[in-house]
Parts: structure tokens; C-alpha cells; sequence
């Protein structure tokens, strides 16, 4: 009975070390790499202007309305 107790420890032992061994965690790189995605997405949803049923946004850099389905300023070129 104690034998058994103490292989059924060393078995589960052994596979928490498989387990963290084969990349249980996360790297430092991978949650680095999340963060400044996270942030970049964050930025551009803050940074998108909401239309109206008309589909005509007004253009932050030069005032222009263009079509929101072009996307880009007719005058300019910008990102609308």
C-alpha cells in the first residue's frame, strides 16, 4: 500500500516536470508579443471614427468627406 502511494507520487512528479519542460508556460517573448499587439489594437479601435447611415466620414487631416467603404481620403490619401 505505501508502495503504491509512493509510485503514484513519483508518476504524478514526473509528469509535472514533462509538463514544464514541454512549455507549460508561456515565454517571456509570447506575452511581450500579445501586450504590444494588444496595445496596437487597442489604439487603432480608439483611433476609428464611427459613422453615421450615411457612410461618409470626415477626413482628420484635411476635413474632406470621403466614402467610408474607400477608406482613404479623395484628396489627400489618408486613412480615413
Amino acid at each position: 500500500m505505501i508502495e503504491d502511494l509512493a509510485w503514484s507520487a513519483l508518476l504524478l512528479g514526473a509528469i509535472a516536470v514533462l509538463g514544464l519542460l514541454l512549455g507549460g508556460g508561456a515565454r517571456r517573448e509570447d506575452i511581450r508579443a500579445r501586450r504590444r499587439w494588444d496595445q496596437t489594437f487597442d489604439y487603432e479601435s480608439r483611433r476609428l471614427s464611427r459613422t453615421d447611415a450615411t457612410g461618409v466620414l470626415r477626413c482628420r487631416s484635411c476635413g474632406a468627406n470621403g466614402s467610408e467603404r474607400a477608406g482613404r481620403c479623395p484628396s489627400c490619401g489618408s486613412v480615413l
